[in-house]
């Protein structure tokens, strides 16, 4: 598939935002007080329903992780529930990776508001 083919079939139109994100790739052991293993990682582009990331840690495609994004100018991080679609290395820079997250229908994450906070940014009209 090429990436005009990928870009036509996106449901969401994609934001070229950058914003540090918080990923939760392994959980507290039972009874621990706390966030278990978190990397820090950041935002190329996010979407309604997704985030492209770079991060300096390989993930596992299919993994399902809890994710903070902390965009710009928003008061708090909103917390989300991803899906790990794909990852590659980043080519030009060694031990870096690039990461599709699609953003899960969850309880208890801040979905609704993401999308409405989402909807308020201005993004240029191409042209």
């Amino acid at each position: 598939m090429t990436e005009e083919q990928g870009r036509n079939q996106r449901r969401y139109y994609r934001l070229p935002l950058a914003s540090t994100v918080f990923i939760e790739i392994e959980s507290p052991p039972p009874g621990a007080l706390g966030p278990g293993k978190v990397l820090r990682c950041h935002t190329l582009e996010v979407s309604r329903r997704g985030l492209r990331v770079q991060l300096d840690q390989r993930v596992a495609v299919g993994a399902i992780l809890q994710v903070g994004v902390d965009i710009p100018g928003e008061a708090e991080p909103f917390y989300l529930v991803g899906q790990v679609r794909w990852r590659m290395r980043e080519q030009d820079r060694p031990g870096s990776w690039l990461a599709g997250f699609e953003i899960l229908e969850a309880a208890g994450s801040d979905i609704a508001h993401w999308e409405a906070a989402l909807q308020q940014i201005n993004v240029p009209e191409e042209g």
